[in-house]
Order: C-alpha cells, then sequence, then structure tokens
C-alpha cells in the first residue's frame, strides 16, 4: 500500500477502523515485508523521497535539447537531416515518456503539477496509463494480471497450451521478427489513449492530447513524426521488458503464491549501464528493481539506494539481480528463442485478463 500512496491518502487509511482479524486464507506479513516495513520509514525519515530541484532539471535538459534538434533537423532538407530528425524525435519521446512515467507516480506537488506533461509532450493519457500501469507494479509477471507480458499471441513468454498456440509455425521465429510488435508500442498506446479519453469523456486530458497533435504536426513532418514514434516504441518497449520477462512468471501454483516484496525480487533485474548516453537513454528503469519497491521515490536517489536494496537483499535471503545492459536484452532474445522452439504445455493459460481496469 505504501509504495503507491501520498502522505495524503495513507493519513486517511489510518483513520479508517482497523479490523479485529485478517480475512481467512491471508498468509502473514513474512520477515522481509516486515524488514521492508522497516526499511521503507527509515528512508522517509532520512529524506530520500523529497525531490531536489536539480536533479529535476537534469532530467528535463536532455529531453529537452534532443527534442529541439530533431526538431530542427526533421524540418531541414535531405535524406540524412530526415533520418538524424527521426531518430533525436524517437529518443526526444521516450525520454518524454519516462518524465511522464515519474509525474505520475510522483506523490510531490511539483509531480502532481507535472502531470498533464504526458498528454501534451508525451502524448498518451495519463488516467489510462495510470491505471494499467499500477496494475502491473502491484502484481509484476503475474499472468492474468499483469498486461506487460500479455503478449500472445504475438509474443509468447512461457510454453502455450495447445489450444492456445495459434500460430506454432510463427512462434518459433519470435526472436527475430520481436523488434516488429515491440515498435508499434507507442502506437498502440496512443491510439487506446484517444479511445479511453474519449470513452470517459476525460475533456481536459482529450484537449491537451489534441494540443500535443496539433503542435508537433505543424513542427514536424507528418510522415517522420510516425517514423519517430515508431522507433521511440521500440526503444522504450525494449527497455521496459527486459527487465522483467526473463525473470520469474507466475502461473499456476505460483500466482499469488509470494509476498510483494518477495515477489519484486524474484521479477525483476537492474541493468548496469556503462555511460552517460545510456543511462539517459534508459530513463531510471535500468534501476528497475529499486522502482518497483520505491516507486514515488525520485529516479535520481536510485543509483544510491541500489547499494542499500543490495545489502537488505543479503539481510533478508533474497537475490538482488543486475546484469549488463547489452546482456540483458541478449537474454530476453535467448529467452524468445527458447520458449519459440520448445514444446507446448498442455495446461499452461494464455495471457487473457483474469481481472481488468480499464
Amino acid at each position: 500500500m505504501y509504495a503507491f500512496h501520498s502522505d495524503k491518502a495513507i493519513s486517511m487509511f489510518k483513520r479508517l477502523p482497523n479490523s479485529r482479524a485478517p480475512p481467512e486464507g491471508i498468509a502473514p506479513p513474512s520477515a522481509s515485508t516486515y524488514a521492508f516495513r522497516e526499511l521503507r520509514q527509515r528512508l522517509v525519515e532520512e529524506g530520500w523521497f523529497k525531490i531536489h530541484p536539480l536533479g529535476e532539471l537534469q532530467k528535463l535538459a536532455p529531453w529537452s535539447a534532443v527534442t529541439a534538434a530533431g526538431v530542427w533537423l526533421a524540418r531541414r532538407s535531405g535524406f540524412w537531416s530526415a533520418f538524424a530528425g527521426v531518430v533525436c524525435l524517437a529518443i526526444g519521446n521516450s525520454l518524454a515518456g519516462w518524465l511522464s512515467h515519474d509525474y505520475v507516480h510522483g506523490r510531490q506537488p511539483f509531480a502532481w503539477a507535472m502531470r498533464g506533461f504526458g498528454e501534451l509532450i508525451g502524448g498518451m493519457s495519463t488516467t489510462w496509463w495510470s491505471n494499467k500501469h499500477n496494475m502491473h507494479h502491484a502484481l509484476t509477471n503475474e499472468v492474468g494480471y499483469d498486461e506487460d507480458i500479455a503478449l500472445d499471441p504475438a509474443l509468447h513468454l512461457w510454453a502455450p497450451d495447445p489450444r492456445h498456440d495459434t500460430l506454432p509455425w510463427l512462434r518459433q521465429w519470435q526472436h527475430v521478427y520481436w523488434p516488429l510488435p515491440y515498435s508499434i508500442l507507442f502506437l498502440y498506446w496512443r491510439f487506446d489513449s484517444i479511445r479511453y479519453v474519449l470513452k470517459d469523456k476525460k475533456w481536459g486530458e482529450a484537449a491537451r492530447l489534441a494540443a500535443h497533435w496539433a503542435a508537433f504536426s505543424a513542427l514536424v513532418p507528418f510522415r517522420l513524426l510516425l517514423a519517430s514514434v515508431w522507433l521511440s516504441g521500440l526503444i522504450t518497449a525494449t527497455i521496459v521488458t527486459v527487465t522483467h520477462q526473463s525473470e520469474e512468471i507466475f502461473l499456476g501454483d505460483t500466482l499469488r503464491k509470494y509476498d510483494f516484496v518477495e515477489a519484486q525480487f524474484r521479477s525483476t533485474r537492474d541493468a548496469k549501464c556503462n555511460n552517460w548516453f545510456s543511462d539517459v537513454l534508459w530513463g531510471g528503469m535500468q534501476w528497475q528493481l529499486e522502482h518497483h519497491l520505491f516507486p514515488t521515490m525520485p529516479r535520481y536517489r536510485y543509483p544510491a539506494l541500489s547499494k542499500v536494496l543490495a545489502q537488505f537483499a543479503s539481510e533478508n535471503d533474497l537475490t538482488y539481480r543486475v546484469t549488463g545492459e547489452f546482456k540483458i536484452i541478449g537474454d530476453n532474445v535467448a529467452l524468445l528463442k527458447k520458449i519459440g522452439q520448445g514444446p507446448q504445455q498442455p495446461g499452461n493459460p494464455n495471457s487473457e485478463p483474469l481481472f481488468k481496469q480499464v
């Protein structure tokens, strides 16, 4: 609960009456859960969740610079200027996604003030995304709950039941064609955002989405704008998936088996970036475990927090997982090949949602 809510929400929870006994069938908190609660309280008291103006400026500066360069290049004549413009705009769009992600997770006044960034700059509904993303955080890699692993039949992350293996001849090549479904991520999310805000009458978000499309269409040739969205989808989807999908996926006997803390350690792996450009491009997602355990903490705290979590893991019989940025991508491709060319598994579920918020 404390991982998602603001101080105001937590104070409201404290005013609610306490239940006399937990519901039947609910396991008591584990030792690692109690230890995690103590750790989080210590971090709160030490000020880890407070934002720093310089840290916020350092996040905004690369996005603004590369986006401005992309617009300037895309408006010039010539193939190479257009190509460079698309690449810069794609990187800028991915960075805008990470910034929007930060502001939606944030519980500080500055983050609340910046929530509209998601529609105006990122081109996606913040409410739609928040509903979808919170489920991913709460039930990471839980089949039927986490939409981030619901990729079948385009991509299979676990051996499919014969009834659900609709394209077995295609599955064996998924380690080759995976960039294609990844690259349409942002296009799909943009259209799904429009559908959501119209259906749920989120007129403020709809107005900001309209302003986003009007402004970028006026600044950049539309074909280059679409190309940049396509490329940024590939970049972003690769980054957000590789830290989870080759880790433990919970289905069958392991579905909803572990408590929040242990499940995050089992389903999440950090990526070790080796240079400034990679650190910027990954947008804090290289510290995926830190983010999943403390999503409301500013991302510039995560490098120092990683040392704290490594120590916490060793003290609580948990495994802190980290792999180099290129190897972790290679491991994911290897998993796609293994599942794609492996046998079917009768009884395995598909990713049809057991619970859907949006």
